[in-house]
């Protein structure tokens, strides 16, 4: 036997984590552009990309979460275009939506931590004002920064941690130029 031959597991592990980088880098790009639509476009993309990479390591929970993390970012690019998006309603259900995944995949305390960064964000990326959106951020990062340790994400421990100087460089970038 070949001594160089990778394991289905090992080959499995390694592409997980191509698709979370390729993920990451939609993910960390995102919240560079100025629209609200773009931004949340981009990370619909990355949600799905981010999801194949939680099936593949049995992390079905973030999978759960991305999948309709997706839809909802596609759904709140229609902001300021659709009454119903604008409704504080869209991201209400969205949260329950969330909320019943998480019910649903239950496994421990951890496993509710992409639920509650879903749900949080929910509203997070609702609110058309993209320095907030940039700043709102911080706490569901960290929580998915936790489950990806635990979870052994590689990447996407990586991904959180750029997240938080790419949250930073953004809000630095477009900073208001008020005079004091």
């Amino acid at each position: 036997m070949n001594d160089f031959a990778l394991t289905h597991p090992q080959l499995n592990l390694i592409i997980s984590q191509i698709i979370s980088a390729v993920a990451t880098v939609l993910l960390l790009c995102s919240v560079q552009f100025k629209k609200h639509r773009t931004i949340v476009m981009i990370q619909a993309l990355a949600a799905v990309l981010f999801a194949i990479q939680y099936f593949m390591i049995g992390a079905y929970e973030g999978m759960i979460c991305n999948l309709v993390g997706s839809v909802r970012n596609a759904v709140y690019s229609l902001r300021n275009k659709n009454k119903y998006v604008d409704s504080a309603f869209c991201p209400a259900v969205f949260s329950l939506i969330f909320l019943i995944s998480g019910i649903l995949t239950y496994k421990n305390p951890v496993s509710l931590l992409p639920t509650f960064a879903m749900i949080i964000s929910s509203f997070v990326l609702w609110i058309p004002q993209t320095q907030k959106l940039r700043a709102l951020t911080y706490p569901t990062s960290l929580m998915w920064l936790v489950y990806n340790i635990i979870n052994r994400s590689y990447v996407a421990i990586l991904t959180e941690i750029l997240n938080e100087i790419s949250l930073t460089v953004g809000l630095i970038r477009y900073r208001s130029k008020k005079k004091t």
